[in-house]
């Protein structure tokens, strides 16, 4: 019998209803390996990427996709995962339960989603606080908003706030996108083609942990580009995951062709020179946002491509990865 890490109490507890075997069905998705797997159940003939899995890997996914309009604006969309290891070939597999959106997220996303596009959704703790980040069009740019979804966790879930909230000083200039935190909580890293022809990643350094007060009160010391991670590219996506470590995107010299996927570490106070993922991960058509995390004690990746084989457009991948 396969061993699942997530279980339907959690499910059960969140969306506050039971469900009897014929209310939802599980699809397969995927084999996990070190060669890059479609998640077909996830996609769409539309585009479907820039996902987040959540940093409490609540069986759920949430991803931007342009399918509601039919090719046009993207929303952000939810689908419910397992993941699964069989104990004796050691395999990963993921797995898709089709039922309906659980209603607090439908709730979220009426006011998540507008007429125009939404991007790199990231659901993260800090400052005992969940934060869910993404980013929206206004206006003809891009600003980085976030939600508190604390009170999910609470019996009073049905009525926690679901205005979106902007951050001052980071979104006064151009486009500013794919939020994420650094490991201590006191850094919001994002991608902006502020002063620049290209889009370079950047790090604001708040004065504290961060929580729904501080990024409000807009409290940061400093806006710094992170001239480590720069090139004469666009550096996009960033993302960081467990130790200390950075994926993102970029069509710097030195890819396969299109956007590569690239990766940093965060040692000594400083990001190490990026490294591009290789050839097994790595096309010559575009590989975009990358999100990582650990499952069953192995390093996994999801991310999105445009390479051929796919249903259509942007497809979201899942692979194995090693690093040296």
């Amino acid at each position: 019998m396969k061993k699942i890490i997530f279980i339907l109490i959690v499910t059960i507890s969140l969306t506050g209803c039971f469900w009897d075997d014929d209310d939802f069905e599980i699809e397969k998705s995927a084999t996990i390996s070190q060669t890059p797997a479609n998640l077909e159940a996830l996609n769409s003939k539309y585009d479907d990427y820039n996902s987040d899995i959540g940093y409490i890997k609540d069986r759920r996914i949430v991803f931007s996709s342009n399918r509601n309009s039919k090719g046009h604006d993207f929303d952000l969309v939810y689908k419910n995962l397992v993941f699964t290891e069989d104990p004796e070939t050691k395999v990963i597999t993921i797995e898709v339960y089709e039922y309906e959106t659980p209603h607090y997220w439908e709730k979220i996303f009426r006011n998540i989603n507008t007429s125009g596009n939404e991007f790199g959704p990231n659901h993260t703790g800090s400052g005992g606080e969940s934060l869910f980040m993404y980013s929206t069009e206004n206006n003809s740019k891009h600003d980085i908003q976030f939600l508190n979804l604390s009170a999910w966790y609470t019996a009073e879930y049905n009525d926690f706030d679901t205005i979106p909230k902007t951050i001052p000083k980071i979104n006064e200039y151009d486009n500013d996108l794919y939020p994420t935190l650094s490991t201590d909580k006191k850094n919001l890293i994002f991608c902006s083609d502020r002063n620049d022809n290209v889009f370079n990643i950047y790090n604001a350094a708040f004065n504290g942990e961060i929580t729904t007060e501080s990024l409000v009160n807009g409290d940061i010391h400093s806006i710094e580009k992170i001239n480590a991670l720069s090139s004469s590219g666009d550096d996009k996506c960033p993302f960081i995951g467990e130790d200390n470590m950075m994926v993102f995107t970029s069509n710097r010299e030195g890819g396969f062709g299109g956007y590569d996927l690239w990766y940093s570490f965060y040692q000594s106070g400083q990001w190490t020179e990026p490294v591009n993922f290789g050839s097994e991960i790595n096309t010559s058509k575009d590989e975009f946002r990358p999100i990582t995390f650990k499952m069953f004690g192995r390093n996994l990746m999801i991310f999105s491509s445009n390479r051929s084989g796919g249903l259509g457009g942007f497809d979201l991948y899942a692979v194995e990865y090693e690093i040296n």
